[in-house]
């Protein structure tokens, strides 16, 4: 059996492996366009600011790929994929296939700013090869400008403000992490942000660069301010990568749609997993990208399984985040900015603590904490297995560890079935 898995980040790598642990014998290679072996993504934003070394990025040892036989094959951009002939073709090289795995992930959104096109100073930040890049380009006579208060932009801003003479990040909507956070909690975060030498810019977005040749000088805003900038990172986002399935022929919309369970595509020998995939929300049903790593860890699994004759599938997906600025955590989970009668919410604030829950009915469906994380482990096992929490006594505020289930729940699936 030959199995093709098209990307080696996280869902690539999950899929791989578990094809390994499924079929022993099944000849799997791994295609890349990057020149590096499966690294943690999640880290590039601590390569930036000295954190993490490269030495350190690799998910798995070199060797470990030869010991398992999964050929790891860099610098291979998939052009094309035959359907009919089953096979994925790169530059100058095809490979056969009898099963395959599309893991190409997102790619980043660049939104339309005049004059932008070919200038050297100019960058996005999505992988490795995008953040050595800005930390050679960075300086302390730096003026930076990120695009984008999103999770990814505001982790770039982090790194360059300790390398930079200044960081200004300009966000298009009216709060930092729009699509984590609700209004009260963003506010406390910009101000910590502010606070460690972060100029935030809300409502606002660049509409125009100025340059001197290949190199940017400064942008212009919406409100026709300018600013000077030495280096610009743009992160407002990212888009799925859906080229290859889409011209093969795969049935697409916004993502790649697959069976939820088996992660299998409108064609039965071609799997897909992770951010290039659409994914169904658990607590609405709703049809989402989750780009998210443990949702892509979990669905290459499932795929790889599924692509060995296994029986692994996936079984549900919501967003989770935990992050950290400047010493602040954050973790947020599931439905945060629901808009309906259906929910109602609680919300417990301190001058630096703030925990806000979400319920739709009696259940919990979100939560917003930021520095007040410890019982996060609790509330979303609260979410996953959807406990009717009106079955709970005590205050789920507070002291959730402290809860006394009724006969009822006291043998549901958050006590994995044993008696409290």
């Amino acid at each position: 059996m030959k199995y093709v898995v098209i990307g080696a980040s996280a869902a690539g790598l999950a899929a791989a492996e578990q094809i390994r642990k499924t079929d022993s014998e099944g000849e799997i290679t791994v295609l890349t366009n990057e020149a590096y072996y499966p690294y943690s993504r999640p880290s590039i934003s601590y390569y930036l600011k000295d954190k993490v070394a490269q030495k350190d990025m690799p998910l798995r040892r070199k060797q470990l790929f030869a010991e398992r036989r999964i050929n790891v094959v860099t610098n291979s951009e998939v052009t094309s994929i035959d359907r009919k002939e089953k096979t994925v073709k790169c530059k100058n090289k095809k490979y056969p296939y009898d099963k395959l795995c599309i893991a190409t992930g997102s790619k980043p959104f660049v939104p339309p700013m005049e004059n932008i096109s070919g200038k050297d100073n100019a960058f996005t930040f999505l992988d490795f090869a995008s953040a050595k890049a800005i930390k050679a380009a960075a300086n302390s006579n730096s003026k930076a400008v990120v695009i984008g208060a999103g999770l990814i932009g505001l982790k770039a801003a982090e790194g360059l403000v300790k390398i930079c003479k200044s960081v200004d990040v300009v966000e298009l909507a009216p709060r930092v992490l729009p699509s984590i956070l609700d209004d009260k909690a963003a506010k406390i975060v910009k101000k910590h942000l502010e606070e460690n030498n972060i100029k935030i810019h809300l409502e606002n977005t660049v509409v125009k660069v100025k340059s001197k040749g290949r190199k940017i000088t400064g942008v212009v805003l919406g409100n026709d301010k300018q600013m000077p900038c030495d280096l610009l990172v743009i992160a407002v986002g990212v888009r799925p990568q859906t080229e290859l399935a889409e011209n093969a022929g795969l049935e697409t919309e916004r993502g790649i749609i697959t069976d939820c369970k088996t992660m299998q595509t409108s064609d039965k020998d071609i799997y897909a997993a992770g951010d290039c995939v659409v994914s169904t929300d658990m607590l609405d049903n709703s049809k989402k990208i989750i780009a998210l790593w443990p949702n892509a860890v979990n669905q290459g699994i499932a795929a790889g399984s599924q692509m060995a004759g296994g029986e692994e599938i996936f079984t549900s997906s919501y967003s989770v985040n935990a992050i950290d600025f400047f010493g602040m955590r954050i973790c947020t989970c599931g439905l945060i900015n629901a808009k309906s009668d259906k929910y109602s919410e609680k919300i417990s604030q301190t001058e630096n603590t703030y925990k806000r829950l979400i319920f739709e009915g009696n259940r919990l469906v979100g939560f917003v904490l930021i520095n007040s994380s410890e019982n996060a482990g609790i509330y979303t096992s609260l979410i996953s297995n959807k406990v009717d929490v009106s079955t709970l006594e005590g205050d789920i505020m507070s002291s959730p560890s402290l809860f006394l289930f009724n006969k009822e729940v006291r043998k549901s699936k958050l006590t994995g079935g044993v008696e409290v």
